[in-house]
């Protein structure tokens, strides 16, 4: 008799965890539409806006490094030549990396 009591117990705390994990996911996917989705564009471009901001800043940093002062024609070159050497490393990675 206590098994059986026991069981209908288990049984109704199951039944209630899985509905509220049911309706938590509703509301999620709800909540993701409704705000997320429509930002997701701008967000992209915050992060493209960042990365290269970040990648402008170490190129600037590596013609520091080798001693080549601001505002000359060679740091305008080194500059230059590390966002070639930069784009050609990407590009290679991305070619062995994709499928």
């Amino acid at each position: 008799m206590k098994a059986t009591r026991i069981r209908e117990i288990v049984s109704h705390v199951y039944e209630n965890v899985e509905l509220a994990l049911w309706a938590t996911l509703i509301a999620f996917v709800i909540y993701f539409f409704t705000f997320a989705f429509p930002k997701m564009h701008e967000i992209q471009a915050q992060n493209a806006r960042i990365r290269a901001e970040e990648i402008a800043a170490e190129n600037t940093s590596l013609c520091e490094k080798v001693s080549i002062k601001r505002g000359t024609d060679a740091y305008a070159q080194c500059l230059l030549d590390v966002g070639e050497f930069r784009w050609k490393v990407e590009t290679r990675i991305y070619n062995e990396t994709a499928w």
